[in-house]
């Protein structure tokens, strides 16, 4: 973790209960803090670890719930998610050319990360769309001020948080990653300026609690990006998705997606369709 993160985090289901570095952390050349404690600042004995650079609020009480979950802590699924599937995904799903190099200046203009301040990407599996705002926003990892942004990556699965840390240190950027789950953001509320979620809304589950803390952690004036997959219109592609449904992911239509959302009180800026592939952009309203 970078400290710079700190300011936003807070105990997880305790938005209000900020988090305090204990004494005795070893810390990086980069400035990150790659061992330690972070303590609960309510006086209480709340604790959790620091470890390899990457935050866990979790410990051994989040257990994975579906088949396409349980995936995720497979060291392997996070070696080869985006060595051999990420950078195809949008191809294959949308049947036109959709690599990075589209996919990724999109997300930029969704989400506008020049506008400095706290960004999440929520589920980030190898934490794709973290380092994508990063790289808009950081000029060098060894930078001696912190840049205007910060970037924090969450996800349950550890394997894939491990692969994301080295991602970013691979790319010299400065993301803190930390283990806590979608429902319960470890996040002070109206603390961020951004949320990102890219392909995970379809497999979180409760997407209505991620929602209604994606609400609860904005600014005003924040925004709210999603990359995700919506219900297909042609039976062969119904029936692909209905074997799918049965390891945990789900398909939604468009219309319950957009009721759901204006139901936590968003509205929308900005939203465009590929298929079953749909990236949007959302704002408290």
């Amino acid at each position: 973790m970078y400290p710079e993160a700190l300011a936003a985090l807070r105990c997880p289901n305790s938005p209000h209960t900020a988090l305090e570095l204990a004494a005795g952390a070893r810390y990086a050349p980069d400035g990150a803090v790659l061992d330690g404690m972070l303590q609960a600042a309510d006086g209480t004995l709340r604790s959790y670890p620091i470890r390899d650079g990457i935050i866990d609020l979790l410990g051994g009480a989040r257990l994975p719930r579906t088949p396409a979950q349980i995936t995720n802590y497979l060291p392997l699924t996070a070696w080869g998610y985006e060595r051999l599937w990420r950078g195809r995904a949008l191809t294959l799903l949308t049947g036109e050319a959709f690599g990075y190099d589209r996919e990724l200046p999109l997300l930029r203009r969704l989400m506008q990360p020049e506008r400095g301040g706290v960004y999440l990407d929520v589920a980030c599996s190898n934490g794709l769309y973290a380092r994508a705002l990063a790289a808009a926003t950081q000029a060098d990892l060894l930078a001696a001020t912190p840049p205007r942004a910060t970037i924090i990556g969450i996800d349950h699965a550890l394997p894939m948080l491990r692969q994301a840390r080295a991602y970013a240190l691979q790319h010299r950027l400065r993301i803190t990653y930390v283990r806590a789950c979608a429902q319960a953001l470890p996040i002070a509320s109206a603390a961020v300026a951004g949320v990102a979620m890219g392909g995970s809304l379809n497999e979180i589950g409760d997407r209505r609690a991620f929602f209604a803390e994606a609400r609860r952690v904005l600014e005003p004036h924040g925004r709210l990006v999603l990359m995700h997959l919506v219900q297909a219109g042609e039976s062969i592609g119904q029936a692909v998705q209905a074997i799918l449904g049965t390891g945990g992911i789900e398909f939604p239509s468009l219309a319950t997606i957009h009721a759901e959302l204006r139901q936590a009180q968003f509205h929308p800026l900005d939203e465009t369709q590929h298929g079953v592939v749909v990236f949007s952009a959302w704002q408290p309203t």
